[in-house]
């Protein structure tokens, strides 16, 4: 009986193996990264459904856990122009929290579309530039659960760097998004400008493997004033990602660094958490 086990055994680690070896797959739309878009888009009839989970955690006190779910279907409707839909879930378990209120739910939040438009090709023209664009709804705060009425339109612009026979890919987002806030306990209607600058590099260590670096920057301004920063954040960590023919996952660990107004040393942990991790698993078909 050992001997078959240990045969088994070989068959499979020999399987693995051959699999990992395999010449690297190349695919267009690659998700190198967990929050920086690449400039690609996907192939005219191609299409990719994936699943998004955001986990976040951390505040100055208390017990704070929240988990972001998207479910996500892309078309390429030509070689330049793909289209998403989203599909939006939201977790909260908090208690103790100085500013939340106590909560344990889970909830539908809204969806959103996309539209991504590829400019200049990282293989062709030597710069991946992309535009895109994202209207969407929401029923909840992200950050505390409470029941709002949330419409976004997010604007970004992608661009990509590919070095050394497309072993080292970076990529660079600066997006804005103008949020209308409507908080259904007070009747009040607020506007918020949020911009984001984010950016990655993703090596090639092995056949279907990268492993790399990431950051994102994001600030807010009241009133989509300029002049009225309200807060922002810095968050740096690393990002995993894997690649076959038919399927890919990608995991990033971002640690906020740095925040204002900061509330826990140099952090902002009233309107950010201590740590994000973000699973991206994709289906290609």
């Amino acid at each position: 009986m050992p001997t078959k086990l240990h045969s088994a055994f070989g068959i499979l680690a020999t399987c693995l193996v051959a699999s990992s070896l395999a010449l690297p797959v190349a695919r267009a739309d690659e998700n190198y990264f967990g929050y920086t878009y690449a400039a690609e888009t996907l192939p005219k009839g191609r299409s990719e459904i994936y699943q998004w989970a955001t986990f976040r955690s951390g505040k100055a006190d208390g017990s704070y856990r929240a988990l972001d779910l998207q479910t996500e279907f892309e078309h390429g409707f030509t070689d330049r122009l793909q289209g998403a839909l989203y599909l939006n879930a939201i977790k909260h378990d908090v208690s103790g929290v100085t500013g939340f209120r106590n909560r344990d739910q889970f909830r539908l939040n809204g969806l959103q579309a996309a539209l991504k438009y590829n400019l200049k090709s990282p293989h062709q023209d030597g710069l991946g530039l992309a535009v895109y664009l994202e209207p969407g709804y929401k029923r909840f705060s992200r950050k505390s659960g409470k029941r709002e009425d949330i419409y976004f339109l997010e604007t970004k612009i992608i661009t990509q760097k590919n070095y050394r026979e497309d072993t080292l890919v970076w990529a660079t987002n600066l997006s804005a998004e103008l949020e209308r806030e409507h908080d259904l306990a007070g009747q009040a209607w607020e506007t918020e400008l949020e911009l984001t600058l984010s950016s990655g590099l993703s090596y090639r260590f092995a056949p279907r493997w990268f492993v790399g670096a990431e950051g994102v920057a994001v600030s807010a301004f009241e009133r989509a004033d300029l002049t009225r920063l309200a807060e922002y954040g810095v968050f740096l960590g690393p990002n995993l990602h894997y690649a076959s023919q038919s399927w890919w996952f990608t995991l990033t660990a971002l640690s906020q660094v740095t925040g204002w107004p900061a509330n826990s040393g140099s952090r902002n942990l009233n309107n950010f958490e201590k740590l994000e991790v973000r699973l991206k698993v994709g289906l290609n078909f």
